[in-house]
């Protein structure tokens, strides 16, 4: 009879929630499965059975992190009862706490390298692609009560281009010297006036 037996899902969470602190800690490269198995006193079958690979698991800890932090700041932006301003605010504390934390997250306690920074790249655009359609949601109810000044271009055909520009406008403007060198640096409250100019007061 097998001691300390889990159930699967509960089993995949326990290496989920150990490999990301791990990635966090160490970054992706300097990480072995057998680092993640011996901090579960597992097998590498019990590895094998719920992913491929290394990299299998740390898609899985960016799905993790995606359902937990931004899945609820999408739920307000796609939420047909929320106001234009409490949106707002909440997009302001989605780029303050949990994009920037998430950049944060695997920079710690660590030398960078090409594939630690690599595969941050790659899936930190996972990330804001997971955010388009709600802020292009939020977008077209600026326009449908008069809060996003249309002189500007933005139409409610266009808002998904805008949405597509605005978060990834935000991303090199907050983050330009975090992969390469640069004289300009700036900060959310840049992004803030930006993205702020086409927004009128309420009436």
């Amino acid at each position: 009879m097998r001691k300390n037996s889990k159930p699967p899902e509960e089993r995949r969470r326990e290496l989920v929630t150990i490999a990301s602190h791990l990635f966090q800690e160490k970054g992706y490269e300097a990480v072995s499965v057998r680092d993640i198995l011996d901090a579960v006193h597992g097998a590498p079958g019990m590895f094998y059975y719920y992913f491929k690979s290394k990299q299998d698991i740390y898609l899985a800890t960016i799905e993790q992190y995606l359902s937990e932090r931004i899945e609820r700041r999408c739920q307000v932006l796609e939420d047909a009862g929320v106001s234009f301003d409490e949106k707002q605010s909440a997009f302001h504390q989605l780029l303050q706490e949990d994009v920037a934390g998430y950049m944060q997250r695997f920079q710690q306690g660590r030398e960078r390298s090409i594939t630690d920074d690599s595969y941050k790249l790659w899936d930190f655009m996972q990330l804001l692609n997971h955010l388009i359609q709600p802020y292009a949601g939020f977008i077209r109810q600026g326009l449908r009560e008069g809060r996003i000044d249309p002189s500007c271009g933005i139409t409610q055909e266009n808002a998904e281009a805008y949405a597509t520009f605005f978060l990834y406008g935000a991303w090199g403007m907050i983050y330009n010297q975090t992969f390469t060198e640069g004289d300009t640096r700036f900060d959310l409250d840049d992004v803030y006036k930006v993205v702020g100019s086409f927004i009128r007061n309420p009436q």
